[in-house]
């Protein structure tokens, strides 16, 4: 397909996503009403209300936009930034996700039933990768909006990139549905187009082999608690930029975790066990995608691999909330306070991982020898 003809379920998706976030973000101050309270209970309505309210374009009830102290009579330019803040939001959301759907809605783009199910998924990670990095355009003006730039930048920064990151993994299933149906229904009415030599299976196995090893080295490495208290105690000077501990751990620590002790050592390899999932995951997207892609390029097998590494991020937190769920009358929304917490991670080492299996896919296929020719049969 021509990216002509997937711009059009591009765009339908980003649009559809940035509408389902915006209608859920103005129900948020709906939560807060005594029905909500008394069907939902206060502790579960309460947590609704924090994972819609950074998609809400309603003023938040603060006295920063009002009448802020040390500031009297600039309630009026604090309240024009935050809402600047949300336009960048949800402009950045819509341009970020057709972005990055082209390529693969162009580069899936052929008929059969496992490539539909993989283009699904991989612009399903993709919507919920799209929403993180358009929280973290607009977090400048957020924080410029509650009037504290001055001090602790980066952590307020860092705090503000975290927010928003459990209400796009179910809308961001609803876009990658809506616009892979609808490029199936453009498809139809194209004429196929010819498709290079697809990578041999011992070429795949390779490169998602190494591109998995990438993932491996942040998830065991990077994302232990001893290295990331390093990371976070490194940096100990003066100043507005002295604090990137938190912001760094954002974009490297896939996961957290700590050695195990003699007390807790089955416990510990059951948690471990989503961290096994991701690592298939991965490795099975990373398989797929040259078999699947019409052709190897690197911002295809980037945005795939990203995809697939934000979704194993996901199962893996889904995992550990589960084993962390006690069964009390608290409600089952209270334990997943940590879904999405490793997007960001996941968006610098899929690329990685990407990049490492598009060039092990090339290379492969450049030093391959050519298949000999088939003899044909001489007349009598």
């Amino acid at each position: 397909m021509t990216y002509r003809r997937v711009f059009g379920p591009a765009l339908f998706g980003a649009l559809l996503l940035a509408g389902l976030l915006w209608w859920a973000g103005s129900s948020a101050h709906a939560l807060s009403l005594p029905g909500a309270t008394r069907f939902l209970g206060p502790d579960q309505a309460n947590q609704l209300v924090t994972w819609t309210m950074p998609w809400s374009t309603g003023l938040p009830s603060s006295n920063q936009f009002t009448d802020p102290a040390g500031a009297a009579g600039h309630g009026a330019d604090y309240a024009a930034l935050w809402q600047t803040a949300m336009g960048v939001r949800y402009a950045a959301l819509v341009l970020l996700f057709a972005c990055g759907a082209l390529p693969l809605l162009r580069r899936l783009s052929g008929r059969g039933a496992g490539r539909t199910a993989v283009c699904v998924a991989a612009l399903w990670g993709w919507g919920i990768v799209a929403a993180m990095l358009a929280v973290a355009v607009s977090a400048p003006w957020m924080v410029a909006s509650g009037g504290s730039a001055a001090f602790r930048l980066l952590p307020h920064l860092a705090s503000f990139m975290s927010q928003g990151r459990e209400l796009p993994v179910g809308a961001a299933l609803v876009a990658a549905a809506a616009a892979t149906g609808l490029m199936a229904l453009l498809r139809s009415e194209a004429a196929s187009e010819p498709r290079p030599a697809v990578p041999t299976t011992a070429t795949a196995r390779l490169a998602a082999t190494l591109g998995t090893a990438v993932v491996a080295f942040a998830l065991v490495v990077l994302s232990n608690d001893r290295v990331a208290g390093h990371i976070q105690t490194a940096f100990d000077g003066g100043g507005r930029l002295s604090e990137p501990g938190d912001l760094l751990r954002q974009w490297i620590q896939l996961s957290a975790w700590t050695m195990p002790t003699s007390s807790t050592f089955g416990h510990w390899l059951l948690y471990r066990l989503g961290d096994v999932a991701l690592l298939v995951l991965v490795w099975w997207g990373l398989r797929l995608l040259p078999v699947l892609l019409d052709r190897v390029t690197y911002p295809a097998c980037a945005l795939g691999a990203v995809a697939a590494t934000t979704l194993g991020v996901e199962v893996s937190e889904i995992w550990t909330s589960l084993l962390s769920y006690q069964g009390t009358t608290a409600g089952p929304l209270l334990y997943y306070v940590s879904l999405g917490s490793g997007v960001s991670a996941a968006l610098v080492i899929g690329v990685l991982a990407g990049c490492v299996c598009a060039a092990t896919v090339r290379l492969r296929s450049r030093t391959r020898p050519p298949a000999p020719a088939t003899a044909q049969t001489q007349p009598a």
